[in-house]
């Protein structure tokens, strides 16, 4: 069974110096395939989430959250559509975090960052090991769906577009 493979902070604001490109071809016998310059990766070949982490912890050259998702639990979040009606524009994005462990409580949501009707994050639902929200442009400035996230939930969170999530699902579906 394939996997998903989620970096956090991978490759945020030039501090690493990583190149998804290059990982992907060092885990050419995982059959890895880079999805974007996030730190995102599809391991079609058969292996374990041990054996994935282990192979990225001896080659990255960072300390990092490794959020790892079965293939079958991304293509079900993809056909449930949990954006379904949702106008998606540059302005309003959707977003969905892959959570690094089960939380112990989960607050009654919606919630807003900030608070308010000029919020910029909203943490819309959890669904698994999935967080899902809307992001919006701010003049009040960038607020990361993650840090809200792992605020809210307590533990870490891997965010990416929802628009990843389709080209995820396109990579899977052609496998």
């Amino acid at each position: 069974m394939a996997n998903v493979v989620f970096l956090r902070g991978a490759n945020v604001g030039g501090k690493n110096v990583f190149r998804p490109a290059q990982l992907a071809l060092a885990l050419a016998h995982l059959d890895a395939v880079n999805v974007g310059a996030a730190g995102t990766f599809v391991i079609r070949g058969k292996a374990s989430a041990a054996v994935i982490r282990r192979e990225l912890e001896k080659r990255l050259p960072f300390e990092c959250h490794i959020g790892i998702r079965p293939a079958n639990d991304i293509l079900a979040l993809i056909r449930d559509d949990p954006f379904a009606g949702v106008k998606i524009s540059r302005g309003l994005r959707a977003w969905v975090a892959v959570l690094g462990g089960k939380p112990k409580t989960v607050p009654k949501l919606p919630l807003a960052f900030p608070s308010g009707n000029e919020w910029s994050v909203r943490f819309d639902r959890v669904e698994g090991r999935f967080a899902l929200g809307l992001w919006r442009r701010s003049a009040r400035g960038f607020v990361f769906p993650s840090n809200a996230v792992e605020g809210v939930l307590g533990v870490p969170a891997t965010t990416r577009w929802w628009e990843t999530f389709g080209r995820i699902g396109a990579v899977l579906e052609s496998s």
